[in-house]
């Protein structure tokens, strides 16, 4: 009995162990690259495998669930802010599809005034680091200090957007790029989450996904990257904002540096849990407020 009892803890010591140094190779990691796309749901790419061979190539080369939660309500605002913030509306304060400021008070804000970011929180605790921002819809430059960013990109449209971080990335290699697309949520609104149209331009953000891909491997980085995909929140109909989980589930794909491999999460993620998993890859200390967790289960081989 005492043998096997001591077979049991030195075999979770070493889980442990594998499990410690497996999250320090990811830690290791030069560049991170956050890819959010507005409206994605999980549903398009459940319902249509080999659909999207960019995103999909992501999910087998590193770590991924398609039961990724939004906050609530399930609006753009509330869960780009909760993305980047690790926390939900009850503390950071967006609660409303276009906020452009806390409709609640923040519980916390930093120097630049706002509840503390991924962004905010690379500046203050790794100073000369290069921070990369675009986005397409002009909701996303409240949510985030602009000021805290190397270069901030405010694109027309998202084949724009993918032109300026891929011909940034290349130049300049930033330690962190933060991209957020504005579509499918347009096509979803104007035809539907289930129609044609929204297929298509899911698609057409895969493409996108795929020339960010090609860039980070032309800047000869991809072997020190780890990229994230994402979305904000799903759709039903023509809207969102309820509390359906064609709605509420989103893609969480994170592949690279000391990310396992194939490998489906089958633990709770939530929106603000990527936020966490960023700053443990970076080696920031979370501001108290957050309460998102790192997606530990994810590093490893």
């Amino acid at each position: 009995m005492k043998k096997t009892i001591a077979c049991l803890i030195g075999f979770l010591l070493f889980g442990n162990l594998l499990l410690a140094q497996n999250s320090k190779n990811a830690q290791k990691a030069r560049h991170i690259v956050l890819i959010g796309s507005d409206g994605f749901s999980a549903d398009i790419i459940r319902n249509h495998p080999g659909a999207f061979p960019n995103i999909e190539a992501l999910m087998r080369e590193g770590s991924y669930t398609l039961e990724a939660r939004s906050v609530l309500p399930s609006s753009s605002a509330v869960n780009w802010k909760s993305m980047i913030s690790g926390a939900g509306p009850e503390i950071h304060g967006y609660t409303e599809w276009g906020s452009k400021k806390p409709e609640l008070p923040s519980r916390v804000t930093n120097a630049w005034g706002l509840f503390p970011s991924i962004i905010g929180e690379t500046r203050l605790q790794k100073p000369e680091t290069l921070i990369c921002a675009g986005y397409t819809w002009d909701g996303i430059g409240y949510l985030y200090e602009k000021e805290a960013a190397s270069v901030n990109y405010a694109a027309k449209d998202d084949q724009q957007l993918t032109d300026s971080i891929v011909s940034y990335f290349v130049r300049n290699k930033p330690y962190f790029t933060f991209v957020a697309f504005a579509e499918p949520d347009g096509a979803g609104h104007g035809h539907g989450w289930e129609s044609d149209e929204y297929f298509n331009a899911c698609k057409e953000i895969d493409t996108y996904v795929g020339e960010i891909t090609a860039a980070v491997d032309k800047a000869g980085v991809r072997d020190n990257t780890i990229i994230i995909f994402t979305a904000d929140h799903g759709g039903k109909g023509k809207g969102h904002g309820g509390k359906s989980m064609n709605e509420m589930q989103i893609p969480f794909v994170i592949t690279g540096k000391g990310i396992k491999k194939g490998y489906k999460i089958e633990d709770s993620v939530m929106q603000f849990d990527c936020a966490a998993t960023i700053a443990h890859i970076m080696k920031i200390t979370p501001p108290q407020a957050w309460i998102g967790r790192p997606a530990q289960t994810v590093f490893g081989k």
